[in-house]
């Protein structure tokens, strides 16, 4: 009977050791799944412009929902929704990421910014990443990091 008391007690230690690791592996894991869900789809919306030679971009209406769009060559008709990418509970957009990142048909963002856009996802416990796109329309995520460590 002690012996089934003993090993209990040891398994109890253990898993009070291991499941917090195995919660905070799980938000940055949908920290890391949302980053690159925002990262596809600026990549998808940079090849609906070279592909189509139109304007194509991603606007940002709320802090967890993405619209990818194309836009009318002659700026008359409302933009055509061509996806939409939702982030997953507790996941959000930083609210001073840019609303609207546009591609030209050649590829790069439009109108030219002086830097790179960023778009910093916010996670659970502090994680965030950043989804940068550079003026050429290349668009690369960070690592997760704290933000005690930023």
């Amino acid at each position: 009977m002690i012996e089934m008391v003993v090993i209990l007690l040891v398994i109890a230690m253990i898993a009070a050791f291991v499941v917090p690791q195995i919660i905070n592996y799980m938000r940055k894991y949908r920290l890391g799944v949302a980053s690159r869900n925002v990262a596809t789809a600026l990549q998808r919306a940079r090849f609906l412009a070279t592909s189509n030679n139109k304007r194509a971009g991603v606007f940002i209406p709320g802090a967890q929902r993405l619209d990818i769009e194309e836009y009318d060559p002659l700026g008359k008709a409302m933009p055509e929704v061509k996806g939409t990418i939702h982030l997953p509970e507790g996941i959000m957009i930083s609210s001073d990421a840019p609303k609207q990142i546009m591609f030209d048909g050649r590829g790069v963002v439009t109108p030219l910014p002086k830097a790179s856009q960023t778009i910093r996802i916010n996670g659970t416990n502090g994680y965030f990443m950043v989804v940068t796109v550079s003026a050429t329309g290349q668009v690369t995520i960070s690592d997760a990091r704290h933000e005690k460590d930023a």
